[in-house]
């Protein structure tokens, strides 16, 4: 097993745990629901989740064009394309209340197809190569920062490789996915995995 390979089994797995344990049976009330400050929603969640996982795909393979385009935006009626990092619980809140959850799926599922494409083509030898430098400075440009709160990932991202934001797709997930929305759940009165 190579280390793509390992990623994979490693990334279904998450992504498995977090489908069918922690989402599958909530309702688009349960998902909007922000519990109290230090704690997003779970729908915040999945989106913040999934736009870091379709952003790093970028970084990785820098001819790929992200999942989230025009079409989405407006699907999930969602007018950012920043990755989150940094919102306000106002902002938060803004999301909760006009974000299409239906159209969040559809999304959430997309991104995970694209990293699994992304992990296959990758040859394994190129994980250990760092990011484009440039690519990154292009975040605030691009939109992929979206506030002066997150000015500080570019320098924080910079020397990072391939195989960095590759592992970050399971990381990061575990981090919010398993983590947080665990939380949410518990502070909600939501039971896990019904």
């Amino acid at each position: 097993m190579n280390a793509c390979e390992f990623f994979l089994e490693q990334y279904n797995t998450v992504r498995s745990i977090v489908d069918d344990l922690f989402l599958r049976g909530l309702n688009n009330d349960q998902l909007r629901h922000q519990p109290e400050d230090g704690l997003n929603s779970i729908a915040w969640y999945l989106w913040h989740t999934a736009r870091w996982q379709d952003y790093a795909n970028t970084l990785i393979e820098s001819n790929r064009s992200q999942v989230l385009n025009d079409e989405w935006l407006e699907k999930m009626r969602v007018p950012r394309r920043d990755v989150g990092t940094g919102m306000t619980r106002q902002e938060c809140t803004v999301f909760n209340q006009a974000v299409d959850i239906a159209a969040l799926r559809e999304y959430w599922a997309a991104v995970g197809g694209a990293v699994r494409e992304v992990a296959q083509s990758i040859p394994p030898a190129e994980l250990s190569q760092a990011v484009d430098q440039a690519r990154l400075l292009q975040m605030i440009d691009d939109g992929a920062i979206g506030n002066d709160r997150a000015k500080w990932l570019p320098t924080f991202l910079e020397g990072k490789t391939k195989g960095w934001f590759l592992s970050m797709a399971v990381w990061h997930m575990a981090e919010h996915l398993l983590g947080g929305v665990v939380c949410v759940r518990r502070v909600s009165g939501i039971p896990v995995g019904l």
